[in-house]
C-alpha cells in the first residue's frame, strides 16, 4: 500500500509539473518589452520621445473590442504608434479585430503603418478593404514614403518601405541588388519601419538610425533565455527573431507579434507590445 500511494503521489507531482509548464510555455498574457534607443543624431526636442510598435497582429484580439490591448498602450501614453505588417492574416482574414484596433488607436495618437507579406497576400478587393479601413480611421500609410514628424520645433524623419515582392528565402537577396525605396537624410535621425527582420544584413550600412520590424514571430517557439527556435520562415535558430541588434551603426529593434500565422503555436513566446524611448547620446 505505501508504494501505490508513492506511485500516486509521484504521478499526481508529474501531473502538476507538466500543467505547469503547458501553462507557462502556452501563456497567452500581452507583454510590454521596453528599449531605449540613445543618438547623437536626435534632436535634444525629441528627447523622451515614446513609440509603441505593433506588429504580426494576424487577426488576434485582446479583450472586447481590442480593449485590453488598447488599455496597455494607454498605460504607456506614446507619442506616435506604429503598425510594422500584417497585421491581418490573408487566411484568416477577419477585418473586425483589425478595424477596432486602428480605429481605437486613431482616435488618440498619431498611427503610422507599413505593409507586411500578409497584407500584400491580399487579393486586390481585400487588400483594398483594409486600405480603406487605415483610411478612414486615420492611419497614415507609409508605403515607400518618407514624412518629417515634427515634436517641440524640432523634426526627425520617418521612413516606411514597403514589402518585397519575395518570399522567404530570397527576399534578402533581392533587397541586396535592389535596395528599397526610401533614403536616410543626411545629418537628422532616421526611423525606418520595415517588416522583415531578416533583411536587416542589407540595411544597417544604409545609414539609417533606428529600424523597427517583426515577421519572424520571436522563432515562433523560444528556448527561454536563450534564442528562438524556429521562424515562420522555416528558419532554424533565426539570428533576428526578437530583441535589439546593432550593425553599422544602426539599432534594430525586432518585436515578436501579436498573433500567429501557422499551426504551430506560440511556445515561452507570449504576444508582445514594444514600447521605445527615444533618448540623447548625454547620459
Amino acid at each position: 500500500m505505501r508504494k501505490k500511494a508513492k506511485l500516486r503521489l509521484f504521478f499526481l507531482y508529474g501531473l502538476i509539473g507538466v500543467a505547469l509548464l503547458a501553462f507557462f510555455a502556452l501563456d497567452p498574457r500581452l507583454v510590454v518589452n521596453k528599449y531605449t534607443i540613445r543618438s547623437e543624431n536626435l534632436p535634444s526636442a525629441f528627447d523622451g520621445f515614446t513609440i509603441v510598435q505593433i506588429t504580426d497582429l494576424h487577426c488576434a484580439r485582446f479583450g472586447e473590442k481590442q480593449k485590453d490591448l488598447l488599455a496597455r498602450i494607454d498605460r504607456i501614453a506614446p507619442d506616435i504608434v506604429v503598425l510594422t505588417g500584417d497585421i491581418i492574416d490573408e487566411k484568416l482574414l477577419d477585418f473586425a479585430p483589425v478595424e477596432e484596433l486602428v480605429t481605437g488607436l486613431a482616435a488618440k495618437y498619431p498611427v503610422y503603418s507599413i505593409w507586411g507579406n500578409h497584407d500584400r497576400w491580399l487579393s486586390r478587393r481585400d487588400f483594398k478593404k483594409l486600405q480603406e479601413i487605415y483610411k478612414s480611421a486615420g492611419v497614415t500609410i507609409l508605403n515607400d514614403e518618407s514624412i518629417e514628424l515634427s515634436h517641440n520645433n524640432a523634426a526627425i524623419f520617418l521612413h516606411g518601405a514597403d514589402d518585397p515582392p519575395v518570399w522567404n528565402r530570397g527576399d534578402l537577396a533581392y533587397v541586396q541588388e535592389h535596395g528599397i525605396a526610401v533614403s536616410p537624410t543626411e545629418d537628422r535621425f532616421n526611423l525606418l519601419l520595415m517588416h522583415r527582420a531578416n533583411l536587416f544584413p542589407a540595411l544597417s550600412d544604409l545609414g539609417f538610425d533606428l529600424v523597427l520590424s517583426g515577421h519572424l514571430h520571436g522563432g515562433q517557439i523560444r528556448i527561454p533565455y536563450v534564442a528562438g527556435l524556429i521562424s515562420p520562415t522555416r528558419e532554424w535558430f533565426p539570428k533576428y527573431s526578437a530583441g535589439r541588434f546593432e550593425e553599422n551603426g544602426t539599432v534594430m529593434i525586432v518585436g515578436r507579434g501579436l498573433g500567429n500565422a501557422i499551426s504551430i503555436p506560440r511556445i515561452f513566446n507570449p504576444p508582445e507590445l514594444v514600447h521605445i524611448v527615444l533618448k540623447t547620446s548625454e547620459k
